[in-house]
């Protein structure tokens, strides 16, 4: 396995190294649990439960994000490569800086612009649970934050970085 992809597996799920993963673990159990409970409240119980389908959003909401910071560790997300494959290695290695500084800027502008929106959906009570609305952005600029830091971690500067054994999906 290259550097990169056994860095990020290394440490058990429990640990602040893997929190994304583990948030978003824990956000699919929360989704499978308000599903069921939703289920078993319609048809069983004589009164639904109002809250189970705003939790389950919410839920995937959150597990969207924290997965996609955890796939940002991992170099896991898409790479499509086969324009760049043509051309020589300076030439990939300033598309992939320059790559870099545009992921890092949407990153820092998804943090920013779900941070700006949890303060001013804070007054907004969700329908079901009267809770502030920032209890459903707020995770997001949180998470996006999160792809933010590991993307940064990443630097593409690196010797080495464009070698061929550092893709997540080409294994050894």
């Amino acid at each position: 396995m290259s550097e990169a992809v056994t860095a990020a597996n290394e440490g058990p799920l429990l640990s602040l190294r893997r929190l994304d993963e583990l948030i978003a673990v824990c956000c699919l159990l929360a989704i499978v649990f308000a599903i069921a409970w939703g289920v078993v409240t319609r048809y069983v119980l004589p009164q639904p439960a109002s809250w189970t389908f705003e939790v389950a959003v919410m839920a995937f909401a959150w597990m969207v994000f924290f997965g996609a910071a955890a796939g940002v560790r991992r170099r896991m997300h898409a790479d499509i490569d086969v324009l760049t494959a043509c051309f020589s290695l300076p030439v990939r290695r300033v598309i992939a800086i320059c790559n870099w500084v545009l992921l890092a800027a949407f990153f820092a502008a998804m943090t920013a612009l779900f941070a700006l929106q949890a303060v001013l959906a804070h007054g907004i009570l969700t329908v079901a649970l009267s809770m502030p609305r920032s209890v459903v952005y707020a995770p997001l600029a949180i998470a996006s934050a999160m792809m933010l830091l590991q993307h940064v971690l990443l630097r593409p500067w690196r010797h080495g970085w464009m070698a061929q054994e550092q893709h997540a999906e080409v294994p050894l």
